[in-house]
């Protein structure tokens, strides 16, 4: 991955459509240091390329929170 970037693996099992897709891909899009969103919305997953110098994992799942899905503990 270029420049130190991390990704995180989080499973979303509250997202059932498109548009919970996009609620969550607007919510984390809009944090400075995420580069990358890819919903697997069959398998009811979301994939986040970040800058771990700007973002932790926590405040990633928390967007993903604060947008209405829940987020199973690790």
């Amino acid at each position: 991955m270029a420049g130190g970037e991390k990704e995180l693996d989080v499973s979303v099992p509250s997202m059932v459509c498109d548009g919970c897709a996009d609620q969550i891909r607007t919510a984390l899009a809009a944090m400075p240091g995420v580069r990358e969103v890819k919903i697997g919305l069959w398998r009811k997953r979301v994939q986040i390329r970040y800058q771990p110098a700007l973002l932790q994992p926590a405040q990633l799942t928390d967007a993903i929170v604060a947008a209405g899905f829940a987020v199973p503990e690790a």
